[in-house]
């Protein structure tokens, strides 16, 4: 962090001395300023920054903004990685398939509210937060985030609203473009093409406008990974010695490294973005605009391949060969080791994927002198669809030994260092038969005790909105009320949710073979060399082999396919508590007094409003009654929310504003989160349960913004802006006695149950003991955080130099965020997924005929959520610095090649355990490269 923050610094005190220099030379000599910009090519970089301090600046929130270079492209991977470019924004790169899934402000990416220009639609959500990859970026002209939204603008984003804005058909310029471009990802060395059609037309005296843009693109990437999935402790009657080695010296025990897998997951589909609309301005007064949407990113080859060494059984001998060693938990551990006796997973797993959304958005405007009033719609549908078809040949430890051996280091915190090995070669392979099943779960054991794993889940989420809106504003001549805007909203949003699970039942047993293990396509280039002396003696599932050995499956009594032809596993209670549907109706309105006038001579301008918003939530669940049936109840609950904001912006010079801002705002738990049923499990002296949480309520927030920012130049800005949350009504985990152990728990099947000190015992027996249940239920927390930060922003074009100096610009932002606070259980509160300190450094060169920029981003280490949002979190992430180069060359007026290089600093993300010498997983993403010519017509 120290060799980064000097850079950083020496970066951000040579703009603000280039500044200076600047804002003097513009006092000096304004005339000559103003002749130098207009030979300066604004339509590249140096407008995509210009662009956005307009946006910033014309806003009366405080807020951020990033657009199109004038090429009609974000020279980034996608969305979310061109949003990190943003003061406040992170990206989470734990997600998998690019889906670009973002922070904001210190606060979970659910926290933030999706808006298609300034509307509500259907985001193609699962478990998380809107995926940005499902989208091309192509189709959009800008995004902005803003921070401190007003009483007008859409409700839900507890930590800011991210608006996506597609330009409407009078608002852009005449003509077309078409884009053809491939990307190469070094990590597999794929090659996939993509492009992107444009076109825009206005008729009759400009009164009639329409345009179109398709974007399409193959997508074809993969991400390794190595993971340290379980520490446990040495076996003292298996590790040699153990007595005189180690049993003195670490009474506590010594713990290892005792389950290693090694994955490649293959990302391989396409993508198919689209926008297009109308508008109609029969005259000065009316204005009438159609735009809608739509995309759907199906990834149906995705794969993921994963050997799997787990030296976890009783049966497995450890002998380190490495020191003990000791972290700040207090454990001892051990890195090094020989192994024998091991067991052995090879495991492929299908994973297709679908994300897809659409939206349509009537708008209709009239205005005059005196008012402005608008009516706008939506209608929009999405849909996330995710799959999994798991097949594992797994080779168990046996009395007499399983024949395999090897040694391991784990690096010590460094993957270029890590080792393992593993002998025989092939050491997978299809045990003896004949094999069985069970009658339950996924396993079928062979005649030596040897595995075979048919397993899966499907998930979908499917999203509906629909609503209507309508606005109205009266403009002012009353001293300082410039105008009263007023308005009115009902939404409907429904989300349906399917789970299913598979279990290896009917399969065909007989057919069980050799066949179903081959060699794994990623065993000579895993990690691209990076990941040390890696296992390549990796064998893998034969896919097509197993899957067409084992069915048609035979469907018994009682017994359901899936939707993939597999039986259906209803004993999953886990599984049948995310069937249900969770439907909103939602009914606004909202009042907002504009106010403007001089102070000293200086224009104040401020927004005060209240928002007032009423919700019915309807929620469908499947679930188990007393008799073990499955039915489907109904719950309904209301509640309401009044949000106040008060936003003002003063001009305190010609160049310089003043914005404070104080605000309530709210969002909604992730539908999956609020899991409706309850589910209940046996265990050797009970139940356990897990109690359905559809009683969850929205977290509301408190939250006063303030901002200054300085305007030096045309195309410049210096900002720094605070901001501080008290969040309230986070979910946790129910400590409450009684509601844990409610007195009437019939309706279950669980009898009357009664508190025995800490223990819950109902009046049912096992085995002549009164049955123990164990219980765990999501709540809303009494305790609130504080989430506070700083935002630091520089952006900088240096035309006012001579020569080629004036061809440079660049950009430095900063952001610092912290919480405090402590959960229910009195652990600190922690800021899951976000980094305390977090750096942009952006430099870019541009003429006529070319334009050069280079992005370093950084962000230090943070924590991952353990159990709950906030919770104390079980593993961090190390610091992170990735370094991305765009270039552009104008070949005439109408044609443009471009190559964009990410992660040029070949950068993998680390995860590990309290201190890096224990950690828990490394991704390698390698670097990728988009090469492009883009032409207008």
């Amino acid at each position: 962090m120290n060799r980064v923050c000097v850079v950083a610094l020496a970066t951000a005190s040579s703009i603000a001395l280039m500044t200076g220099m600047a804002s003097a030379q513009t006092a000096g000599s304004a005339q000559t300023e103003s002749d130098a910009v207009e030979e300066v090519v604004v339509t590249g970089f140096k407008q995509m920054y210009a662009n956005a301090a307009q946006m910033k600046r014309d806003a009366i929130q405080i807020s951020d903004s990033i657009s199109s270079d004038g090429l009609g492209r974000f020279p980034d991977l996608n969305v979310g990685e061109a949003m990190q470019r943003i003061p406040g924004v992170q990206i989470n790169r734990e997600a998998d398939s690019r889906d670009a899934t973002i922070n904001l402000r210190g606060l979970p990416g659910t926290f933030a509210r999706v808006t298609l220009n300034g509307g509500t639609f259907a985001d193609p959500i699962l478990d998380g937060s809107t995926p940005l990859g499902a989208f091309n970026s192509d189709i959009f002209s800008a995004i902005t985030v803003i921070k401190s939204p007003t009483a007008a603008d859409q409700a839900g984003g507890l930590s800011g609203n991210i608006d996506l804005r597609i330009q409407g058909a009078l608002d852009r310029p005449e003509g077309g473009a078409a884009k053809v471009a491939v990307e190469y990802n070094e990590l597999g060395k794929s090659w996939a093409p993509r492009g992107t059609l444009s076109y825009a037309k206005r008729f009759l005296d400009d009164r009639v406008g329409v345009f179109g843009v398709v974007a399409y693109s193959k997508e074809k990437f993969r991400r390794d990974s190595i993971f340290f999935n379980q520490y446990t402790a040495l076996s003292p009657t298996t590790t040699p010695n153990y007595a005189t080695r180690y049993a003195s010296a670490n009474p506590a025990g010594v713990l290892f490294p005792s389950d290693i897998r090694q994955g490649a997951r293959n990302n391989e589909g396409h993508m198919v973005t689209a926008a297009g609309g109308v508008a109609y301005k029969p005259n000065d007064h009316v204005t009438f605009d159609l735009t809608g949407f739509l995309t759907r990113r199906e990834l149906d080859g995705n794969t993921l391949d994963i050997l799997d060494i787990d030296m976890r059984n009783s049966l497995t001998v450890i002998d380190p060969t490495g020191p003990v060693f000791s972290l700040d938990d207090g454990r001892a551990y051990v890195n090094r080791y020989s192994y024998s006796n091991a067991s052995v997973f090879a495991s492929m797993r299908k994973e297709p994927l679908l994300q897809q959304a659409w939206g349509v958005n009537p708008r209709l405007e009239w205005k005059n002198d005196q008012w402005k009033a608008s009516a706008v719609g939506t209608l929009s549908k999405a849909k996330n669809h995710v799959l999994q078809t798991q097949f594992d040949v797994r080779r168990l430890p046996k009395v007499g030994g399983n024949g395999t051996s090897g040694t391991f280091f784990s690096g010590a915190g460094d993957i270029g260092d890590y080792l393992f090995t593993l002998s025989p070669d092939p050491a997978v392979v299809v045990g003896a038969g004949p094999y069985t099943y069970s009658g339950s779960g996924p396993t079928l054991v062979g005649s030596q005790g040897d595995q075979l794993i048919v397993a899966g889940s499907e998930g979908e989420a499917r999203t509906e909105v629909k609503a209507i809106q309508g606005d109205a504003e009266r403009f002012l001549d009353m001293g300082w009320l410039s105008s009263i805007k007023f308005g009115a909203r009902y939404e409907s949003n429904a989300f349906a949710s399917d789970q299913y699970r598979t279990s290896a039942a009917g399969v065909q047993l007989q057919n069980v073979s050799s066949t179903f293990v081959t060699q794994s396509a990623y065993a000579q280039d895993f990690f691209g060399g990076a990941a040390g002396s890696y296992l390549s003696n990796w064998q893998t599932v034969n896919f097509e082999a197993m899957y067409n050995a084992l069915r048609p499956v035979t469907v018994g009594p009682g017994q359901t396919l899936t939707r993939t032809g597999w039986i259906n596993d209803t004993t999953n209670g886990g599984v049948i508590q995310q069937n249900f549907t969770n439907t909103d109706d939602i009914s606004s309105a909202y009042a907002v007094a504009n106010l403007k006038g001089d102070v000293a001579g200086r224009t104040v301008r401020a927004s005060a409003g209240l928002r007032y918003e009423d919700t019915k939530n309807t929620i469908e669940a499947l679930e188990f009654n007393a008799a073990k049936q499955r039915v489907t109840n109904e719950y309904v609950s209301k509640y309401h929310k009044l949000l106040p904001s008060f936003i003002l912006a003063a001009d305190l010079s010609d160049d310089l504003v003043l914005r404070a801002a104080g605000y309530k705002t709210y969002v909604r738990p992730q539908r999956r989160q609020v899991v409706p049923s309850t589910s209940i499990s046996n265990t050797t002296n009970g139940y356990n349960v897990s109690f359905g949480s559809r009683d969850l309520k929205p977290y509301e927030a408190t939250s006063y913004d303030t901002s200054l920012e300085w305007y030096n130049r045309p195309g410049g800005m210096i900002a720094i802006a605070a901001f501080q949350k008290k969040v309230r009504g986070l979910i946790g985990a129910a400590t409450d006695k009684a509601t844990l152990c409610p007195a009437d728990a019939t309706d279950l099947g669980l009898g009357r149950l009664t508190l025995n000190g800490d223990t819950c015992v109902s009046d049912i027996l096992i085995n002549g003991q009164p049955a123990v249940i164990t219980a765990s239920m999501s709540v809303n927390q009494n305790n609130p955080i504080k989430v506070s930060g700083v935002e630091f922003n520089i952006q900088q074009n240096l035309d006012f130099l001579p020569g080629f100096w004036r061809n440079f610009g660049g950009a430095f932002n900063y952001s610092y965020t912290t919480v405090s606070g402590t959960n229910a259980n009195g652990t600190k509160a922690v800021l899951p997924g976000v980094s305390k300190n977090a750096v942009n450094v952006i430099g870019y060169y541009e003429t006529s005929k070319f334009g050069v920029r280079a992005v370093f981003n950084y962000r230090d280490v943070y924590d991952l959520a353990a159990g709950g949002t906030f919770s104390g979190a079980a593993r961090r992430v190390k610091a992170r610095g990735q370094l991305d180069l765009s270039a552009s060359y104008n070949i005439n007026e109408k044609t443009t090649v471009s190559l964009d290089a990410f992660n040029l600093t070949d950068a993998m993300r680390t995860e590990f355990e309290g201190q890096e010498l224990k950690p828990r997983r490394v991704d390698y993403d390698g670097r990728t490269f988009q090469f492009a010519i883009r032409t207008s017509f």
